[in-house]
């Protein structure tokens, strides 16, 4: 059960009374009609939000709207001579909730880093294809910087034409947010490749810290971001006709704290993601063929787990304090450390709404990569994606503790 949020005052025993006075009479009159389960189950729910709003807390959060389907457009590119590398990207991300509402996201980049390179290799990409002529093998650690801007628009014809004007430079008015990051990737990536059969494989390690500031509320949320992914594509031809299949997969892990505008810490979410996704290529007319043999001409799927604590409960605050005071602690004391993070965990475990989705996704890439590794090292590449995302199922474990689907978004994802 959820931790007391009160201190006993006349205010919080009348709210927590009148509640169950009338949400009681409401049962007992459902129950008369078959329906008493559903408002016993709505009881402790209305209760605890009741004492939340009472105790000023986070209320609204198992009821915030979900995003229910997205589209991503991103180019980048990077140029290498010897071991230096640079780079930049552009990314925009449309988001459609079930509120209704729309989410437009810019986000640029610029990198640089270090690159090596053996060998001599060429890999061009087309929607799903992809050739690789060459063999070369390239490691590289890449700094980069970062600037994302987000504006809340009031529904899809009027986030329509805020892209097209974002693309055709126009100014526009101030975000609603904005975040400053900073990250760095490591990466290994090898290719063996001719015109008959090719393989390419890659896989990076990543890192990113940044702060995301709202100027609706104020608040700021500082966050620290890890993750790794992996991709790897083979073909090759059967007579004359290209067959083969690639397949990625990607995890990504967050922890976020916001505080407010006069400095109080009031939410920690803890974030876990994931992508997996895969394509098959059968020869022209192929399609019969792939249905019989059950493979999917493309596939994906992402999963978002997030868990919020609302750091207005004392002892949510207490335990989130505890773990940032160990970090600081000189010399470090790993016994307390673990003891200091196992009862944070216990009270996100315990106390979060936790947001558990999953969608439908769609990725196609078109660009190219040259890298030449004998004597003077140079490269290049380029390359956009789109990528689509569809909610397909969602629930939320609320104040309450309890979980429930979220219908209210899958309804607004069907539409």
């Amino acid at each position: 059960m959820r931790s007391s949020r009160g201190q006993g005052t006349v205010e919080y025993l009348a709210v927590v009374l009148l509640v169950a006075v009338v949400l009681g009479g409401g049962a007992s009159a459902a129950a008369a009609t078959g329906a008493g389960a559903d408002i016993a189950t709505a009881v402790p729910h209305q209760v605890m939000r009741a004492l939340c709003i009472v105790t000023g807390g986070d209320c609204e959060r198992d009821r915030a709207p979900c995003d229910v389907a997205s589209s991503t457009a991103s180019s980048t590119w990077s140029a290498n001579v010897w071991v230096l590398s640079v780079g930049h990207g552009r990314v925009v991300v449309v988001d459609r909730r079930s509120d209704g509402k729309v989410l437009v996201t810019l986000t640029t980049t610029a990198s640089g880093g270090l690159r090596t390179t053996a060998g001599a290799g060429v890999r061009i990409e087309r929607g799903r294809r992809r050739l690789s002529l060459g063999g070369a093998v390239t490691a590289s650690a890449t700094a980069s910087l970062g600037r994302g801007r987000t504006w809340v628009l009031p529904d899809a014809p009027t986030a329509t034409a805020f892209v097209a004007a974002l693309g055709r430079g126009d100014d526009v008015r101030r975000p609603d947010e904005e975040v400053r990051e900073g990250g760095l990737d490591v990466a290994l990536s090898g290719s063996r490749g001719g015109v008959a059969a090719n393989a390419t494989a890659t896989g990076t390690l990543h890192g990113t810290v940044g702060v995301r500031a709202d100027h609706v509320t104020g608040a700021k949320t500082y966050y620290l971001e890890v993750g790794a992914d992996a991709a790897l594509d083979l073909s090759t031809a059967l007579g004359v006709a290209p067959v083969g299949g690639s397949g990625r997969a990607e995890g990504n892990g967050q922890l976020a704290l916001t505080v407010a505008r006069d400095g109080r810490w009031v939410g920690l979410a803890v974030t876990a993601s994931g992508d997996v996704s895969a394509a098959a290529r059968v020869p022209s007319g192929g399609g019969p063929l792939a249905a019989v043999l059950g493979v999917p001409t493309a596939a994906g799927r992402r999963w978002v787990a997030e868990a919020h604590l609302d750091l207005n409960d004392p002892e949510n605050l207490a335990a989130a304090r505890a773990v940032v005071d160990r970090v600081r602690a000189v010399p470090p004391s790993p016994r307390a450390d673990a003891a200091a993070i196992a009862k944070l965990a216990q009270r996100i475990a315990d106390d979060a709404v936790v947001d558990l989705r999953a969608y439908a996704l769609d990725r196609t890439s078109d660009g190219f990569s040259l890298q030449l590794g004998t004597g003077l090292a140079v490269g290049g590449s380029h390359e956009t994606t789109t990528e689509h995302t569809r909610l397909i199922a969602a629930r939320t474990r609320g104040l309450d503790g309890r979980w429930r689907p979220r219908e209210d978004c899958l309804k607004e994802a069907r539409a």
